[in-house]
């Protein structure tokens, strides 16, 4: 048996493919952006009317929804404080999201807190006027 002999090859420095791989070399088949022409009506700068950066800051530094916080707090001990907290995001600006997303909250507890008031009073007009009948005739309750 005779061994056959290996190719040699030719040393040949390596090239990455970066470019190719990560997508840093454009493909040629793209359509190319038109030059600019000074007779474009259509621009996309900045808007002329955009407030300046101090007028824009200021809707933020009024927004502060550590009242309504308080009063969501309160409502755990004192319900009705949900309905302040309630009435005061009806009155809160859109401009102010923070004080409005705290007094959402509010308004959501007030309307939990009513049903559950409205639920609480129906059961007691149908189950608790029998048991007082009950009572003044000398029946124990439920009969």
């Amino acid at each position: 048996m005779t061994k056959q002999k290996r190719p040699k090859y030719e040393s040949v420095q390596y090239t990455p493919p970066t470019p190719q791989v990560f997508g840093n070399t454009l493909p040629t088949d793209l359509p190319t952006i038109a030059p600019k022409s000074s007779s474009s009506s259509f621009h996309v700068d900045r808007p002329r009317s955009r407030p300046k950066l101090q007028d824009r800051l200021a809707v933020y530094e009024d927004d502060n929804p550590r009242c309504q916080q308080i009063l969501c707090v309160g409502g755990i001990f004192f319900p009705p404080l949900w309905l302040v907290g309630a009435a005061l995001y009806a009155a809160t600006p859109a401009t102010k999201a923070a004080s409005r997303e705290a007094g959402f909250k509010n308004m959501i507890l007030t309307i939990v807190a009513i049903v559950l008031l409205i639920l609480y009073l129906i059961y007691r007009v149908f189950n608790g006027s029998t048991g007082h009948a009950a009572a003044e005739q000398g029946l124990p309750p439920g009969r």
